[in-house]
C-alpha cells in the first residue's frame, strides 16, 4: 500500500499505530472506497467476475471480515429472486432488489423485520411492489451473507445497476442509462479544468450514474459540491436518489421532468441557481422531438427545429457559470448534420462554446451499437481561439457479443490528451495543429477557428485527426525491396519444381480416364474396387467438449489448438493459432494430432477437410472440428480427396441436425461409404491431389507476395523513389 500511496496523489493518508513501529498502517475502508474507484478491465477479470467489478470489490473480498464479494452476492440475490418470476414484471423485480439494496445500506433499523422492511420500501419506491414472503425470503439471503456497510450496499447496487442497464435500459423517454467508463470519463475530463466544482448538475439524470461517477472522481478533502438532477420519469427518480445516497450524497435534490421544458435547474428550495452551475454532466436522449411549445422559446444560438440534440446543448450552455465546463453525451451525427442544426453548431463555435469533442467507439450502450461523442462545453467569452479533437473511436475491448467497455488505460489516454492541451492553453502557449497527438494511444489535433470554417464546422474527431495523407514513404528501402525479390524468387522456384514432380508423375488420372468403364454400366464398381464404411477405415474423434476450445487464449505459450477457421485449402493454416496451457493439455491428450491425420469441421460451415503434416505433429483439434485418423497411412491422402468430392459433402450435408447451427456426429460419420480402389491406384490418387494441393498452396503464397511486391513497387515509383529505365 505504501508504494500506491507514492504513485497516487489520492491515496488514503497512513493513520498512526504504536503496534507497528515503521509500517505504515492504513484503514481499510478507506482503501476499499478508493479501490472502488478503479473497474477491473474486462482482459483481467477473474472467472465468475462480472462487468463493473471494481478492484475495491476484490480488496473487500480478500479481507477477514466476511469475506464479503459483491459479484457472489449479486449471483446469490437474482437466483433467489428468480424463484418469484411471474409475480413481478422483470423491470418491478429488479426495482424491487435496487430498493432492497439501498434500505438495506441507509436504515439499519428497518432489517428487524420483513414488514417493517417492506414498510420502507414503500416509502422509498413510492408503491407496494412485492408480497410478504418474497420479503421475508430475501431477507434471509441479506442476513446470511449480504452487504455490512454502505459501501458495500454501493457495490452491489452498482452492479445491479449495471444488470438494469443491460436488460431493461431502454425505459419510457429513451432512456439509455450511461456506462460507468464513459461516466467516468466525462467527470475526469472535468476535472481538469474545473477541480472543485460547488454546483453539480445533471438535467436528464437516468439512474445517478453519472453523478455517483463524478463524486467518486472528487477529492475527499474540502467541501462536497450541491448535487441536483432532473429525472425524467418516477422509476429514473427513485434509482437516482437511491444511488446518490448510497455513495454519500445524502443531500442530492432530484425534480421530476422534462427540463427543456420547464424552467431549468433548481437548487433544494427549488430556486433557480442565481450565478450559473460549475459542472454539468448529462446524457440527453438522442434525436428527441421537440413540442411546438419548445420550438417558440428564445434560444442562444437559434431554433432547433425538430432535433432535440441542439436544444439540449443549447440548454446546458444557459446554465453554465463563468469557467464552468459541462461534459454531454451527443450522436456522433451531431457533429456533421448540416442545415438549422449545421447552422447552430457554427454558431455555438464561433462564440467559442465548443472546447473539446472526444469521439468514442461504437457498442459501448447495451442496447444500441451507434458511436458517442463527448462534447465538453464552457461558458463561452464571445470567440473561439481552437477546439480539441480526440479520436478514441479505437478504444474498448469486448465483453460480450455486442458489448464494448473503456479500460482504465483508454480512459487515462482521453484524459491525457486532454490535459495536455488544456494545460498548454493556460499557460498562454500557442497550441500547434497536432498538439496532444501521441498522449496515450489516441491521436488528438487542436483546430484553430479558421481551420473550422473551412470545414464547415465539422466536429468530428475521426476525420479531423486523422494523418495527412504522406506524399513520400521514407520506411521503404531498396533493402526492403530486395528482400521481397528474394522471395518471389524461391516461391517461383518452388512452384516450378512441384510443377516438375507433377510432371514426372505420368499423369496418371489420363491413364485412368482411358480405361474407364463406359457410359450406361450404371453404378456398377471398378473391377478390384470395393465399398467401405469410413468408420471401418479409420478411428473418428469428436473434438473436446466441456469449455470451448476454439476460443482458447492467443498468448503463444502452451499447445496451439486447430479452430474450424485454420482449416482451409485442404491444409492447416498456421496464422492466428491459438493455444492452451501446458498443464491443461495434459488432459486433452487422446485429442492430440499426428501426420496422417484428417480434420473436418462439423459444425456450422460442415466439411472442410485439411491433412495433418509434420508441422502440426501434437497440436490439439478444437471443439467444432472431427479427426479421422486412418487405420493405414496409405488412405490418408485418398480419404482426404474422397471426402472433399460433391457426392460425400452431399451426403454429409444431409445427416446435419440442427436449426441455427448445423452440425453432423460421428455415428453419422461411421456410416459414410467410401469407395475405396486397389492399395496401388490409392497411393496414385493420393499422390497425384496432394501435389496438386501443394501447387495451389505455392500459387497463393507466389500472389500474396506479387500483391505485397506491386504494392512496395508501386509507391517506390509514385514517390519518385525508383524510376523506370528510358525506353529507347
Amino acid at each position: 500500500m505504501a508504494n500506491w500511496e507514492r504513485r497516487h496523489q489520492d491515496f488514503p493518508a497512513p493513520v498512526p499505530s504504536s503496534g507497528h513501529s515503521g509500517t505504515d498502517v492504513f484503514r481499510a475502508d478507506e482503501v476499499a472506497a478508493w479501490l472502488g474507484r478503479r473497474t477491473v478491465p474486462a482482459n483481467v477479470r477473474r472467472e465468475g467476475e462480472l462487468a463493473g467489478t471494481t478492484f475495491g470489490d476484490r480488496f473487500r473480498a480478500g479481507l477477514d471480515r466476511g469475506n464479503f464479494s459483491a459479484q457472489d452476492f449479486v449471483h446469490r440475490l437474482l437466483a433467489e429472486a428468480d424463484r418469484f418470476r411471474g409475480q413481478l414484471a422483470p423491470a418491478e423485480n429488479m426495482l424491487l432488489l435496487l430498493g432492497l439494496v439501498h434500505t438495506w445500506g441507509t436504515s439499519p433499523a428497518a432489517r428487524v423485520s420483513a414488514t417493517s422492511l417492506r414498510t420502507v420500501l414503500r416509502t422509498v419506491l413510492d408503491r407496494d411492489v412485492a408480497g410478504h414472503e418474497q420479503v421475508a425470503t430475501l431477507i434471509e439471503v441479506f442476513s446470511q451473507q449480504g452487504p455490512g456497510t454502505r459501501a458495500e450496499c454501493a457495490a452491489v447496487f452498482d452492479l445491479l445497476v449495471d444488470r438494469y442497464r443491460s436488460e431493461y435500459g431502454r425505459r419510457e423517454g429513451g432512456e439509455l442509462f450511461t456506462p460507468k467508463s464513459v461516466a467516468r470519463t466525462m467527470a475526469r475530463m472535468l476535472s481538469v479544468a474545473v477541480p472543485r466544482p460547488r454546483r453539480v448538475h445533471d438535467p436528464f439524470c437516468r439512474a445517478g450514474e453519472v453523478l455517483t461517477a463524478i463524486l467518486a472522481e472528487l477529492p475527499e478533502s474540502g467541501i462536497r459540491p450541491c448535487v441536483t438532477g432532473t429525472t425524467p420519469s418516477s422509476d429514473a427518480l427513485h434509482l437516482a436518489t437511491m444511488n446518490l445516497t448510497l455513495h454519500g450524497a445524502e443531500d442530492a435534490v432530484f425534480h421530476l421532468g422534462m427540463e427543456i421544458e420547464g424552467p431549468g435547474p433548481r437548487d433544494g428550495s427549488g430556486s433557480p441557481w442565481p450565478s450559473g452551475i460549475d459542472w454539468i454532466v448529462t446524457n440527453p436522449p438522442f434525436a428527441q422531438r421537440l413540442s411546438a411549445s419548445e420550438e417558440q422559446r428564445t434560444w442562444r444560438y437559434g431554433p432547433p427545429g425538430s432535433r432535440g440534440d441542439f436544444a439540449w446543448l443549447q440548454h446546458v450552455m444557459d446554465q453554465l457559470a463563468p469557467g464552468g465546463r459541462a461534459a454531454v453525451v451527443m450522436p456522433e451525427g451531431a457533429g456533421f448534420i448540416g442545415g438549422r442544426p449545421g447552422r447552430i453548431r457554427g454558431a455555438m463555435i464561433e462564440d467559442g462554446a465548443v472546447e473539446c469533442v472526444v469521439a468514442l467507439p461504437p457498442q459501448l450502450f447495451a442496447v444500441t451499437a451507434i458511436p458517442v461523442n463527448i462534447w465538453i462545453l464552457t461558458r463561452p467569452v464571445g470567440r473561439c481561439e481552437e477546439v480539441l479533437f480526440i479520436d478514441g473511436s479505437a478504444l474498448g475491448s469486448m465483453t460480450g457479443p455486442a458489448l464494448r467497455e473503456l479500460s482504465e488505460g483508454d480512459i487515462a489516454a482521453v484524459v491525457d490528451a486532454y490535459a495536455a492541451w488544456h494545460h498548454g492553453m493556460e499557460r498562454t502557449e500557442s497550441t500547434p495543429s497536432g498538439a496532444g497527438a501521441g498522449a496515450g494511444a489516441v491521436a488528438s489535433r487542436a483546430l484553430k477557428l479558421d481551420e473550422l470554417r473551412d470545414r464547415t464546422y465539422m466536429l468530428t474527431p475521426r476525420s479531423l485527426t486523422a494523418p495527412e495523407l504522406p506524399l513520400m514513404n521514407p520506411q521503404v528501402t531498396e533493402q526492403v525491396m530486395a528482400r521481397r525479390m528474394e522471395r518471389l524468387e524461391s516461391a517461383a522456384a518452388r512452384l516450378q519444381e512441384l510443377s516438375g514432380n507433377l510432371e514426372r508423375s505420368g499423369n496418371p488420372w489420363r491413364e485412368t480416364w482411358s480405361r474407364a468403364a463406359p457410359s450406361g454400366t450404371g453404378e456398377s464398381i471398378p473391377s478390384g474396387w470395393r465399398q467401405e464404411r469410413l468408420g471401418t477405415l479409420a478411428e473418428i474423434t469428436v473434438g473436446p467438449g466441456g469449455r470451448r476450445r476454439d476460443k482458447a487464449d492467443d498468448t503463444g505459450r502452451g499447445i496451439p489448438v486447430v479452430r474450424p477457421a485454420a482449416v482451409r485449402g485442404h491444409r492447416i493454416l498456421h496464422e492466428g493459432v491459438t493455444w492452451v496451457p501446458e498443464d491443461e493439455a495434459k488432459s486433452l491428450t487422446r485429442y492430440r494430432l499426428k501426420p496422417g491425420d484428417v480434420v473436418m469441421t462439423r459444425t456450422g460451415t460442415l466439411g472442410r477437410c485439411a491433412l495433418v503434416t509434420e508441422a502440426e505433429e501434437g497440436w490439439i483439434f478444437g471443439t467444432h472440428l472431427v479427426r479421422i485418423r486412418p487405420s493405414e497411412l496409405s488412405y490418408a491422402d485418398y480419404l482426404l480427396g474422397f471426402l472433399e468430392r460433391p457426392e460425400a459433402q452431399s451426403w454429409i450435408s444431409r445427416r446435419a441436425r440442427g436449426t441455427a447451427v448445423q452440425s453432423v456426429s460421428s455415428k453419422d460419420l461411421y456410416d459414410l461409404p467410401v469407395l475405396l480402389p486397389p492399395r496401388a491406384e490409392q497411393q496414385k490418387i493420393g499422390r497425384v491431389l496432394n501435389i496438386l494441393d501443394q501447387q495451389r498452396q505455392t500459387h497463393t503464397e507466389l500472389i500474396a507476395a506479387l500483391d505485397a511486391y506491386r504494392a512496395e513497387l508501386a509507391d517506390l515509383l509514385m514517390s519518385g523513389r525508383v524510376l523506370l529505365p528510358t525506353e529507347e
